[in-house]
């Protein structure tokens, strides 16, 4: 069954005869067509049709990326008519009378203006939630060998760059070494900003590469991700230049076997708030409590966060097939912080790792008798 389908055998339940899906994620996950710029396309599903509506700049990237997978590609005349008249237009001629939109995906004034066109009576639509994004939590065989691949160019990119950093290397400047590594290996682009905080700042959890210099016993926190055929890894490594001190080495190996005890909990028919809450008994219990950071992690894939997550209040029940991050840090301000994060395939029994880059504390050697003075 493909994923049209099993969209459209949503519908019944939902009390729908047609769907207006505007997230671009949701419009590659079922039609093909790929873009990084909202609003370049809209795709209307009803009960036994499907259309990608776009316009004269992506007409053809449509056709070629949408070709097979059951669906026509209109191409809008914006001149002549609107996008709710194009929805109007095509709705009469699959018999969508009642229309459901995501409600979180498209803003009032949008939403507004293609009502007017519609011309039908308010209680015809429906503002639905989450929709599509229930259809992607489980992965295909497809999209499990793209976030495997990008598993693999992450690992191979972190490793290029550890052999490159050197104090007196601004952040800034190994952020580009690692995104250019990322480029070389084949990702997209990558997977959201590249996090890299070195010493003190190491304990901002989302650290944006600064000038600052890189010194001798710096700790540095690089979480960052490739992209391969829209898809994503999403990992975290935190690394000492030089050798680390012992408080250094004392909280990289709680997170360390805070991470373990994470990945060691997580199994399919549970729910994403036990992993999480075991993780968070565990680190409560350490002379780092408060330090400890929220939660446990987020689904993957077309998207870097998606639902469902490891917290403490998503009971949602964990299906093989779901590609989840296990990711707990400790933050201590003024100090740094240590996060470790891998992303994890969930089985019938047990988990296949995506990211596989080593968890040990990694000691990067001074280049120079210099630089190690």
């Amino acid at each position: 069954m493909t994923r049209l389908q099993n969209l459209q055998k949503t519908f019944f339940g939902l009390g729908i005869d047609g769907l207006l899906v505007t997230s671009m994620p949701n419009i590659r996950y079922l039609s093909g067509f790929a873009s990084d710029e909202q609003g370049v396309a809209s795709l209307l599903v009803a009960r036994d049709n499907a259309y990608v509506i776009t316009d004269y700049r992506f007409g053809e990237q449509a056709e070629e990326q949408c070709i097979g997978n059951g669906l026509e590609v209109i191409v809008r005349d914006r001149s002549r008519e609107s996008l709710g008249q194009t929805i109007r237009r095509l709705s009469r001629g699959a018999e969508v009378s009642r229309l459901g939109f995501e409600r979180d995906h498209i803003s009032y004034s949008q939403w507004q203006s293609i009502a007017v066109d519609l011309r039908l009576d308010p209680e015809c639509f429906k503002p639905l939630s989450g929709v599509v994004e229930m259809l992607r939590r489980v992965k295909d065989v497809t999209e499990l060998q793209h976030m495997r691949k990008a598993g693999q160019v992450a690992d191979a990119s972190l490793e290029q760059l550890l052999s490159n950093l050197r104090p007196g290397m601004s952040e800034r400047e190994a952020a580009v070494i690692l995104e250019q590594a990322l480029s070389a290996r084949g990702s997209e682009g990558v997977a959201f900003p590249t996090i890299f905080a070195s010493g003190p700042r190491s304990s901002r959890p989302h650290g944006m590469p600064s000038d600052r210099v890189l010194r001798k016993g710096d700790m540095i926190t690089i979480d960052f991700g490739a992209v391969i055929e829209g898809y994503r890894s999403d990992m975290t490594r935190t690394v000492v230049l030089g050798k680390a001190s012992e408080q250094q080495r004392e909280v990289y190996a709680l997170v360390q076997e805070a991470q373990q005890l994470g990945l060691n909990s997580v199994a399919a028919g549970l729910p994403c708030c036990e992993p999480a809450n075991m993780v968070a008994d565990f680190l409560a219990q350490s002379p780092y409590a408060r330090f400890a950071g929220d939660g446990l992690g987020h689904a993957i894939g077309l998207e870097t966060h998606e639902k469902p997550y490891f917290t403490a209040s998503d009971d949602s029940i964990i299906e093989p097939g779901f590609v989840m991050t296990v990711e707990p840090g400790i933050y201590i301000p003024g100090w740094g912080g240590v996060r470790i994060e891998d992303d994890i395939l969930v089985k019938a029994e047990g988990i296949e790792l995506l990211t596989n880059f080593t968890r040990d504390l990694i000691e990067i050697p001074l280049q120079s008798a210099t630089e190690s003075a």
